[in-house]
């Protein structure tokens, strides 16, 4: 069967900004994040921060995880505490799947240590991220989420340059990287720089502010599409009144097609199990009702399909299914055409 969307980019502004947004995720009950995702944690564990304000961090960060759902074919989690040095205190591969469970984790989470590190090597931490990410993250095929995100209080001061590896981890593995700035002394042109995008940065004034800005990070983290790699069949379920959000970089598929002129993309998909709707955007990441297209499928030799040109500019595709039924199980495979009909990628 063929089906090709046109996908949404949903904008993550700034918590100042995005009440909004906020209210719509939530009417699409996001807040319970029912998103497959891997997540790295990177926490700062520098002097700057200290002892108080860490452990009101990881009470933080236990209010994360509360929300999520935690299981091997759910959510995964690694924690990365740093300084000077870098720490992976909870790593989902070396874990006993049996024992990888939401109450386990917030366990763990509250016996992080605080390192007190001499100084902050963002970038290092990262460079680690993308190391494990490499290894142990779950297939593309899966069409889960990689979704690193950063705590810190301050500037990058030794290790590796955080651009590089922010950018390296994104290249690499297809994480998108989230940045959370607290504190006044945060350098917000550094934020940026850690942040796959600028939409993908919040700032909050303390550690206090931190517990009470997580349910909004939990739901900004939770709206992260995850990547789609042409070519790359994804198999994979969504449960009932639950969006799935996939983006496509277009970038290098633009380049390989060297015309200047576009080309479409195509997605072939089957339904095995279930019914979904379909939403596409080339300007919102989390595509629905009133921010997306609905697709109108066609039959061609009984097969479904939907096809859509992509202008040159166009950074990034997005797209959304949507489970109908109680259990709805799909697979699809994304790819681009010139304009002559050729594959590309």
């Amino acid at each position: 069967m063929r089906l090709c969307f046109y996908l949404w980019a949903f904008v993550l502004l700034s918590a100042v900004n995005a009440n909004s947004l906020l209210e719509l995720l939530q009417e699409r009950s996001e807040n319970d994040c029912k998103t497959i995702m891997d997540l790295f944690i990177i926490l700062d564990s520098s002097g700057s921060v200290g002892v108080p304000a860490f452990e009101q961090a990881k009470s933080a960060l236990v209010d994360l995880v509360s929300q999520l759902h935690i299981g091997p074919k759910k959510v995964q989690v690694w924690v990365i505490n740093y300084g000077s040095v870098v720490e992976t205190p909870i790593a989902f591969h070396n874990m006993p799947m049996a024992d990888f469970t939401k109450e386990r984790l917030i366990q763990q989470i509250r016996g992080i240590r605080y390192m007190n590190g001499a100084c902050t090597a963002t970038g290092d931490a990262l460079q680690e991220a993308r190391r494990i990410c490499d290894k142990s993250c779950r297939s593309h095929r899966e069409g889960v989420s990689r979704v690193a995100l950063v705590f810190t209080d301050g500037y990058s001061n030794c290790g590796s340059p955080v651009g590089v590896e922010s950018s390296s981890l994104l290249a690499i593995t297809k994480a998108s990287v989230f940045a959370v700035g607290i504190g006044s002394g945060v350098n917000t042109a550094e934020l940026n720089t850690i942040a796959t995008d600028k939409k993908y940065v919040i700032h909050v004034d303390n550690y206090v502010n931190l517990i009470a800005a997580m349910n909004n990070i939990t739901i900004y983290t939770c709206g992260i599409p995850a990547f789609v790699i042409p070519n790359v069949k994804v198999e994979t379920s969504a449960p009932m009144n639950t969006f799935r959000y996939y983006q496509v970089d277009t970038t290098e598929l633009l380049r390989q097609s060297r015309n200047h002129q576009g080309g479409f993309i195509e997605i072939s998909a089957n339904v095995h199990l279930g019914k979904v709707d379909v939403y596409t955007s080339t300007t919102e990441s989390n595509p629905g009702p009133g921010t997306g297209q609905r697709v109108a499928f066609q039959t061609r030799g009984g097969e479904l399909y939907y096809m859509e040109y992509i202008e040159e500019d166009t950074p990034r595709l997005y797209f959304s299914f949507y489970g109908l039924q109680q259990e709805n199980e799909y697979d699809f495979t994304v790819q681009w055409l010139d304009l002559q009909g050729g594959i590309i990628g």
